[in-house]
């Protein structure tokens, strides 16, 4: 089997799954209990987030929250902060979980603001940004890595700009395709209102994320219960995979430069390898320096993406399409037809992302497989316009 669909999720690290199944046989008891093994279970929480705010730099200015992944965080951090009418903005090219998220608050007659016409390299261009001031948006939402294109919104320079150009707008970042793969600047944090995160992206088990917001602000919750959470939470804490999540992000933070290293070579492998198959291959996420390099976006027009995808899974070859929570939609990827491309060209596009588990002989044999599935998919969409 050739697994090369790691943005959608990563397989578990052996080290994490041994962690969790040590965990989930001695930390079963509720957090909140004020026994012995509960307190037990509170202190190894708070072990958890002290290994992640190291591992990651975040500073005691700022909450953690554990959610059951990026999508709650998303949501918990734009509903919580702005719902239901502070105006925000977005570049028109993010996960479904913002887009949809700030698209509700339209039934408010609250209309997000889409900078997509400032976004067709695939990131925001920062000239957009006094805009925000003359529109008095309190809160930018906007991918940090792409999960589509790979390309990044740079925290640094975003938040150096926004303090002159916009400084009332607070930034909200999806960190979901970034931790792990680049590195992550640690004085992004003062100046980052809300971050998120999700464990399985990075080598760790599902159902367990991250929300990390400034402490400052005040967020409602979205669910609500007990007092779990600073209250902005609800909910039994799941112990062993809190633990788990810690562990995935020590593991990611301290491989983070000899991964980013792989897949570097990795990504050049392979876009030279597209470059020299004798076949038209349309790279759709090339921005050498706004790149991150674990993913490779690319359209075989006029061979439909879907089709192409089922015919490399008869050979055990996995790849993607897009966002894997948009994958049954017969639609075309808004985000590749918001950077210019035209329907065919979206329709025709295929996902390559990498993990540390990638090698360049997987490549070589994804590379033999795509050249002779496009030739063979090709006659048979030719013979079919023939004989309509």
């Amino acid at each position: 089997m050739i697994y090369l669909d790691n943005a959608a999720t990563t397989p578990m690290d052996p080290e994490i799954i041994a962690w969790l199944q040590d965990s989930m046989r001695d930390q079963f008891a509720n957090s909140g209990a004020v026994y012995g093994i509960g307190l037990d279970a509170k202190n190894k929480i708070e072990e958890a987030t002290e290994t992640i705010t190291a591992a990651l730099g975040i500073p005691s200015s700022h909450n953690l929250i554990f959610t059951s992944g990026g999508t709650e965080s998303n949501n918990l951090f734009i509903k919580g902060l702005c719902s239901p009418d502070k105006k925000t903005a977005y570049s028109g090219l993010e996960h479904p979980s913002i887009v949809e998220t700030l698209q509700s608050f339209k039934e408010f007659g609250n209309e997000p603001l889409s900078l997509l016409e400032f976004s067709k390299k695939g990131r925001l261009d920062l000239s957009c940004l006094p805009l925000l001031k003359e529109k008095r948006i309190r809160l930018l939402c906007l991918s940090h890595v792409n999960n589509e294109l790979g390309t990044i919104n740079e925290p640094v320079l975003l938040i150096s700009r926004l303090k002159n150009d916009a400084p009332q707008t607070r930034l909200f970042l999806d960190g979901v395709q970034a931790v792990g793969k680049i590195k992550i600047n640690k004085s992004m944090w003062s100046g980052l209102s809300g971050y998120s995160l999700s464990a399985h992206k990075f080598h760790g088990p599902k159902g367990i994320g991250l929300l990390a917001y400034d402490s400052k602000l005040t967020l409602n919750p979205q669910l609500h219960g007990g007092k779990q959470q600073f209250g902005v939470r609800a909910g039994t804490l799941p112990v062993p995979l809190i633990r788990a999540f810690a562990k995935a992000v020590e593991l990611a933070a301290a491989r983070q430069q000899e991964t980013e290293k792989h897949l570097l070579k990795l990504h050049a492998y392979l876009v030279e390898g597209l470059r020299k198959l004798d076949i038209p291959v349309l790279i759709n996420s090339l921005d050498d320096e706004f790149q991150c390099p674990s993913i490779v976006n690319f359209s075989l027009p006029p061979v439909e993406g879907e089709v192409m995808l089922h015919h490399l899974e008869k050979q055990e070859i996995y790849i993607g399409m897009g966002s894997a929570c948009s994958a049954h939609s017969k639609e075309p990827s808004k985000i590749l037809l918001g950077i210019g491309l035209t329907e065919e060209q979206a329709r025709c596009s295929l996902r390559i992302s990498f993990s540390r588990n990638n090698n360049f002989d997987e490549i070589d044999k994804f590379l033999q497989a795509l050249k002779s599935s496009y030739q063979v998919l090709l006659s048979t969409f030719l013979k079919g316009t023939l004989d309509r």
